[in-house]
C-alpha cells in the first residue's frame, strides 16, 4: 500500500519531550515507511544526535521542550537544508516570522498530517514514480491545501484533507495500468 512507503527509507529526526506524544509521531513515520532518528527530548539531545548521524531527510519539532525553544535545531537544519515541521501546541501567532513558512501540526498530532507534510519534499521513490500522474497531481493539491487550510487557522478543514490523503495513499496502484 502507498502509505506504507510515502517516507521509504527517508530519515527523520524526532524531537519531542512529551514521551507518548513522541512515541505515537515515532509508530506512525515507521509505519510510513521512514527511519526515526530519536526521539529526543531537549535540544542538547538534538544537536548532539544531528552531529553523530549526517543527513537527515526531514524533521519533525516540538517548539517547546521544557524551558527551551527548539530554535537552535531549525536554524541547523534549515542551514542544511533539511525540511522541518513543526509539532507543536503554539498558535501560529506564536511561531517568529523567521519560522513562519514552516507547515505546523497541531496537538494532538494527526500522524497523516505529519506525514503528508514531510512527503511534499519527498525525494521520488519507484513506487510513486509507478501511480498514474493524476493521482500524483492529486497529492500535490491536497498537500497544499493541507497547508493553506492550515495557515489560516482551519484545523478541523486541514485533518480532513489529511483524512482524504489517507483514503488517496491507500489506494493500492497497478503500475500496469
Amino acid at each position: 500500500m502507498m502509505s506504507d512507503t510515502l517516507l521509504h527509507n527517508r530519515r527523520v529526526l524526532v524531537v519531542e519531550d512529551e514521551y507518548m506524544v513522541a512515541d505515537a509521531m515515532e509508530r506512525k513515520l515507521r509505519r510510513a515507511g521512514a527511519v526515526v532518528i530519536g526521539p529526543v527530548p531537549s535540544v542538547a539531545q538534538a544537536l548532539d544526535l544531528l552531529a553523530r548521524e549526517g543527513e537527515i531527510d526531514g524533521a519533525v519539532l516540538d517548539i517547546n521542550l521544557g524551558d527551551h525553544k527548539v530554535y537552535p535545531v531549525v536554524d541547523l537544519l534549515l542551514a542544511r537544508g533539511t525540511p522541518c515541521v513543526f509539532a507543536t501546541g503554539n498558535d501560529r501567532a506564536d511561531v517568529p516570522p523567521a519560522y513562519a513558512h514552516l507547515v505546523r501540526c497541531e496537538k494532538p498530532i494527526d500522524g497523516a498530517c505529519l506525514v503528508s507534510a514531510l512527503a511534499g519534499g519527498a525525494r521520488p521513490d519507484p513506487v510513486a514514480d509507478a501511480e498514474p500522474l493524476v493521482l500524483r497531481q492529486m497529492r500535490h493539491q491536497l498537500l497544499d491545501h493541507v497547508e493553506r487550510a492550515s495557515d489560516l487557522g482551519h484545523t478541523l478543514l486541514a485533518a480532513k484533507l489529511c483524512e482524504a490523503l489517507d483514503a488517496l495513499d491507500a489506494i493500492d496502484v497497478d503500475p500496469e495500468a
